[in-house]
């Protein structure tokens, strides 16, 4: 309920300090300038390329966490607050990297994009591109013998058995985490991404390991008998060559499109949006990227001016 509510408060009111958020309009299409830091989309990724190799996070003591909903360790810590005042946009977002933790509890734990608004001067070489089906992105934690789906914004939606590692009476000694996208109506849970799979932390690695590590390790466990009464299904990708990309188009496009997600090859998994993943809707290709793509009744047309 609390998603439904933010989404529908971000078609009326920017809600968020981003101004290319998905939430909002696309920048081109409202004619919106106004940037929350004056960097362009393409300087803001290279520093966040340049800024995730600083970082020296925990994975794994994050991913136990999450595994066993244990924080006592972060309720034993003060928590502190460096507000600067005074401080412009690009320094507050350049600090904002920098000084990155991960979220407590089950809140804010996806990487989620940002709107394509320039296009990336790497693009066929270091992307990669998912087709995106309506559904509703959640956070599966799958330990202790049970798996668990969570919102975006924390809120414990179910809980079942699963064919993943730590999702079931046994395995429960691993724990696994996946970003995934779920279809009410086809009871599949579409995977994204992986964060950790079988106690083994990953988000530290870039996007094209995560992709195969992931896809290899379903595969693993696709024909297990404690399946569950969910399937969990991954999505393909391909790289962000105007050939491969019309060719998946062609064969993968449909009435139950959503959007198109486009992952930095080099990027880790990050907590919150980031410029390193970015998104459109399906009619705003040939536009944006100067792709064709099918014919297919039920895909709203937008104009992005």
């Amino acid at each position: 309920m609390m998603d439904d509510l933010t989404n529908a408060l971000a078609s009326s009111f920017q809600v968020t300090k981003n101004s290319n958020s998905i939430y909002a309009p696309h920048p081109r299409q409202s004619l919106y300038k106004q940037r929350t830091s004056s960097l362009d989309q393409d300087t803001r990724r290279q520093r966040y390329l340049e800024l995730q190799k600083q970082k020296r996070i925990d994975y794994k003591s994050h991913a136990r966490k999450l595994a066993l909903n244990d924080w006592s360790e972060d309720e034993e810590e003060e928590e502190e607050e460096d507000k600067k005042d005074g401080a412009n946009a690009d320094e507050m977002e350049i600090e904002a990297i920098k000084s990155v933790k991960p979220p407590k509890r089950y809140k804010d734990q996806l990487m989620l994009s940002e709107w394509l608004v320039e296009v990336p001067k790497d693009f066929e070489d270091n992307w990669r591109m998912v087709i995106c089906p309506v559904g509703r992105r959640n956070l599966i934690v799958a330990s202790q013998g049970r798996t668990s789906n969570y919102t975006k914004s924390g809120y414990r939606i179910s809980t079942f058995t699963s064919n993943l590692p730590g999702g079931n009476k046994s395995k429960a000694s691993g724990y696994t985490l996946l970003d995934c996208i779920y279809c009410e109506v086809e009871k599949t849970f579409y995977v994204l991404d992986v964060m950790c799979w079988n106690q083994h932390p990953v988000y530290d690695c870039e996007t094209d390991f995560r992709f195969f590590w992931l896809r290899s390790k379903i595969d693993e466990v696709k024909d297990d008998k404690n399946s569950g009464p969910y399937q969990f299904k991954v999505l393909p990708n391909c790289k962000c060559s105007k050939s491969e990309m019309e060719d998946m188009l062609q064969n993968d496009l449909s009435q139950t499109t959503d959007g198109i997600l486009f992952y930095h090859s080099k990027t880790c998994y990050l907590f919150g949006p980031t410029p390193l993943v970015l998104w459109l809707k399906p009619t705003m290709l040939p536009e944006m990227l100067g792709l064709e793509i099918p014919d297919i009744d039920g895909i709203k047309d937008v104009t992005i001016e």
